[in-house]
């Protein structure tokens, strides 16, 4: 867990991998996570994880954590997302930019 500091620059910076982690982790734990900010995390999350080589594997062991305590609380959500990844379309409002098309060739 991040330190509390008193430097309000910590306020403005932008999020690494890890404290979307965090995020996912306290929506799961607060019962506040849905199958939308699921998507959304966990798409940005892998996106993340697959384009930075990170030399810590500590990020991507807690990664495969946030999926398994997802697939033990809440499957059906686990369910809805892979399908969502796996069609690559959702009836929902997500932007269709979530889902490039893969190039052909």
């Amino acid at each position: 867990m991040p330190t509390i500091t008193s430097d309000h620059k910590d306020l403005f910076r932008t999020p690494d991998t890890e404290d979307k982690l965090n995020l996912f982790h306290s929506l799961l734990n607060a019962n506040e996570l849905t199958v939308t900010n699921s998507l959304a995390l966990l798409k940005i999350i892998h996106g993340e994880l697959k384009n930075n080589n990170y030399s810590d594997r500590l990020i991507y062991k807690r990664y495969a954590a946030a999926i398994e305590t997802l697939r033990y609380r809440m499957l059906d959500t686990l369910q809805l997302v892979v399908a969502t990844w796996k069609n690559h379309q959702i009836k929902s409002t997500t932007p269709p930019d979530w889902f490039p098309e893969e190039p052909k060739g």
